[in-house]
């Protein structure tokens, strides 16, 4: 339990550092903007999950790993996700 809230503060620590916004652009429900509470914090919440189901816990029951994957989710969620997920054109359908 908590290896999840290590991995939740290190992502959106390190998300903040990198200059992420702390919340989408308003209104949210129609935002797709990278921030550091979405998707940063899901994915390294995530990612944990996995890890954990598959036992990699580390040294020091899973909180090296935790901070480590918090790191990891913050700079994927700034350089990369873009590049692995695009956007897509939002069109207004009126029919």
């Amino acid at each position: 339990m908590i290896s999840y809230l290590i991995t939740l503060v290190s992502a959106l620590v390190v998300a903040l550092l990198l200059k992420l916004p702390l919340l989408p652009e308003g209104p949210m429900r129609d935002s797709w903007t990278i921030s550091a509470v979405f998707p940063t914090s899901v994915i390294a919440l995530g990612l944990l999950a996995i890890f954990l189901q598959l036992n990699v816990t580390g040294f020091y029951n899973g909180w090296d790993v935790a901070v480590i994957v918090g790191v990891f989710s913050a700079f994927f969620s700034r350089y990369l996700l873009e590049d692995v997920f695009p956007k897509f054109d939002m069109e207004e359908s009126y029919e």
